[in-house]
C-alpha cells in the first residue's frame, strides 16, 4: 500500500476546501439569523403617515427645560421625568428588534420622586429600544432610546 504524501498540490486542494467550507457555513448562519430578525413593526405603514405627529411629539420633548433621564441600575431600567411634570398619562413601549414576543407596552405610573423603574427581570438581556409616549395638560411628547441591557 503506498503512503499518502502531502505535497503544494495537496495542500492547495486542502486550503481551496476549507475557504469553501467557511464560506459556505457563514453564507447559511447570515440566512438563519434574517429569519429570526424582526425589523418591520405591526400596521408599518399607518405608523408611517402618522409620522409627522411623532415629530412634533419629538420636538415637544426636546423643548422641554429639563429632559427626561433614562438610566439602567442594579434594579432595572429606571426613567425620571421632571419635577414640574404631573399627573401624566402615557405609554412605555419596549421594543426587542430580534424577538416581538419580548415588546412591551407598560402604563406610565409615577411614584412620589416622578419615577418608574421596569425591574430587570421581565427583561432579558440584549439591545432594546424604549419609546415614551405620554401627555400632560394637553400637550403630546415623546421621546426614544436604545439601551444594552445585560
Amino acid at each position: 500500500m503506498a503512503k499518502f504524501k502531502l505535497n503544494w498540490g495537496w495542500s492547495i486542494l486542502l486550503v481551496y476546501v476549507t475557504f469553501m467550507t467557511v464560506f459556505l457555513i457563514l453564507f447559511f448562519k447570515s440566512f438563519k439569523e434574517l429569519e429570526t430578525n424582526e425589523l418591520v413593526t405591526d400596521n408599518y405603514y399607518q405608523k408611517e403617515l402618522k409620522y409627522g405627529d411623532v415629530l412634533a411629539k419629538k420636538k415637544n420633548a426636546d423643548s422641554m427645560r429639563i429632559p427626561i433621564q433614562i438610566q439602567q441600575n442594579a434594579e432595572g431600567v429606571q426613567i425620571k421625568f421632571p419635577s414640574y411634570q404631573k399627573s401624566i398619562s402615557g405609554n412605555i413601549i419596549l421594543y426587542k428588534p430580534d424577538n416581538q414576543k419580548l415588546d412591551q407596552r407598560i402604563p406610565i405610573h409615577l411614584d412620589g420622586n416622578n419615577t418608574i423603574t421596569i425591574p430587570m427581570k421581565s427583561l432579558i438581556s440584549g439591545r432594546w429600544n424604549i419609546a415614551l409616549d405620554w401627555k400632560q395638560n394637553d400637550v403630546l411628547y415623546f421621546v426614544e432610546k436604545k439601551l444594552s441591557i445585560k
